[in-house]
């Protein structure tokens, strides 16, 4: 069986890549330093160092307190990553700009990472913070900030926000379709195929109200089957009038409905069902319908089951 593919890394994974490259930036500008005063046969600024070795210290301390503590699965937070490194360039090109001014393109794969890792134009938030760091991690610029700097900063932009607007796209389209995979096509009501998950999710906290229209088939039959869809419409649209705001409304069948009625109890749901009576009355409802209460009960569906069907029987309905 082929495993399940992830349309994205997650959060936690892109705060691991957002660590492994801020660590792969202190050895490229710690190399780079080094080998630049090398070449120059001269010795590295100490204070050079103590920047490395710092921010690899509480690069660590972060990741870590941060896996204890949940940071890592907070999504919001790893737009600390690139502000991190920028932070990083400005303090390293402050003492030592030969160790910066070979990788400027690092300033580019920070913005990449905020276009792939955070919402719409944080790019532009961060953008002045790029600027600095490319003049002090590329100068000194005795003429003031060069012109480069702001034809830098809109590709930073550029690459920063392409990726950035894709991405909400298919976020959008991916929830449109998961909507729609969990929506059912006539009444617009969520179908079965998520009851399960509700009811594990909301087990003890909810009660259960399975309703089922009467004499349903003989109005199909006799009406005809776009009679008897606009009658399911009709009823779908009663039943979330009736219903409070955070209930949860199903069509598991052809006119079999389903009220999760969260934090309710025997008497509130009677009411709902007094609701939906009232107001099924006020649009013209052509048939009746029956319901069955379970609150409480070890398996409330079947539970619920067998009180409609007990109702069913004392009305003589079908």
């Amino acid at each position: 069986m082929p495993r399940p593919i992830d349309p994205q890394p997650s959060t936690g994974r892109w705060h691991a890549i957002g660590l492994i490259g801020f660590l792969i930036l202190v050895v490229l500008y710690g190399t780079v330093g080094a080998h630049a005063a090398y070449v120059a046969g001269s010795s590295v600024d100490v204070r050079l160092y103590w920047i490395l070795g710092g921010a690899t210290v509480l690069a660590g301390a972060v990741a870590v307190v941060g896996r204890i503590i949940g940071w890592h699965n907070k999504r919001v937070l790893l737009l600390g990553w690139p502000i991190a490194s920028l932070v990083f360039t400005i303090l390293v090109g402050s003492v030592d700009s030969d160790a910066t001014r070979q990788l400027p393109g690092t300033i580019t794969i920070t913005f990449v990472y905020i276009g792939l890792t955070c919402p719409r134009w944080r790019s532009l938030v961060l953008a002045p913070l790029g600027v600095v760091a490319f003049v002090v991690g590329t100068g000194p610029h005795p003429g003031g900030v060069p012109p480069t700097a702001v034809t830098a900063a809109l590709m930073w932009v550029i690459v920063a926000e392409v990726p950035a607007w894709l991405i909400a796209k298919l976020t959008q389209q991916t929830e449109l379709l998961h909507q729609i995979a969990q929506t059912d096509a006539l009444t617009q009501l969520l179908d079965r195929s998520t009851l399960g998950h509700q009811l594990s999710l909301h087990t003890g906290e909810s009660t259960i109200v399975l309703i089922d229209l009467d004499n349903f088939k003989q109005y199909n039959d006799t009406h005809g089957h776009a009679a008897g869809d606009e009658l399911l419409v009709s009823f779908a649209d009663a039943l979330r009038w009736s219903v409070r705001q955070d209930d949860v409304v199903f069509r598991i069948g052809g006119d079999e409905f389903l009220l999760m009625l969260l934090g309710a109890n025997h008497s509130d749901a009677e009411h709902v069902v007094a609701r939906l009576r009232q107001r099924w009355t006020e649009v013209g409802g052509q048939v009746g319908f029956s319901a069955g209460i379970a609150a409480g009960e070890p398996d409330p569906l079947r539970a619920a089951d067998r009180n409609m069907y007990a109702v069913k029987r004392a009305t003589g309905a079908t």
